[in-house]
């Protein structure tokens, strides 16, 4: 199970959380009205640990990833 992120038209992933738990997290965050660090991976085999800024005006999507190595947000 793996989300995938788009942020400032980069990829990023996080493993062993599904959508759900990941967009719950970022809207608990939005309401808190405090800034939130979304830890992420950032890479293909290799993830390097990165941290998102999550904070009202900053544009990113989220998805899971689908099954058998395809993306949605990749896709065309």
């Amino acid at each position: 199970m793996r989300v995938e992120i788009i942020y400032d038209s980069q990829l990023y992933s996080i493993g062993n959380r599904d959508a759900d738990s990941v967009r719950a997290e970022i809207e608990e965050a939005l309401r808190s009205g405090s800034l939130h660090w979304l830890e992420v991976q950032r890479g293909e085999g290799e993830y390097t640990p990165a941290h998102l800024l999550i904070a009202p005006g900053i544009p990113f999507a989220v998805t899971q990833a689908l099954t058998g190595g395809t993306s949605p947000l990749t896709e065309d």
